[in-house]
């Protein structure tokens, strides 16, 4: 003889199953993070440390980390490095955050005026 489960029963496994999917899914989201870009002008470049500070047009201060993979382009295109960018250039970056820290991916700056 085949027993059949309650509506309760099945009910509460349906439940379960969506709640158990919707977790997995939230994981794999937080790791295909989509990235931000912002833009600004260039306010610190450490090199040593290898970070900066790009102020927004609001104002706003970002501390963004960089290193050896982040891409950096100057707006007239020509291959640079982190070296180029000058204080007040105007940039638009490209960042992941992850552990409450910012990592530059992508890096478009146009050198301040009157800089190089």
């Amino acid at each position: 003889m085949v027993r059949m489960a309650s509506p309760l029963v099945a009910g509460s496994l349906g439940a379960l199953l969506v709640l158990s999917t919707g977790f997995a899914a939230n994981a794999q989201e937080e790791k295909k993070k989509k990235s931000e870009k912002v833009s600004g002008d260039v306010g610190l470049l450490d090199l040593e440390k290898n970070y900066m500070i790009l102020v927004t047009k609001e104002g706003k201060l970002i501390t963004l980390d960089f290193g050896a993979k982040t891409k950096v382009t100057q707006i007239t295109p020509t291959e640079t490095k982190m070296e180029d960018i000058g204080l007040g250039s105007s940039a638009t970056v490209e960042y992941q955050t992850k552990d409450d820290k910012n990592t530059a991916t992508v890096i478009e700056y146009r050198a301040a005026k009157g800089g190089e």
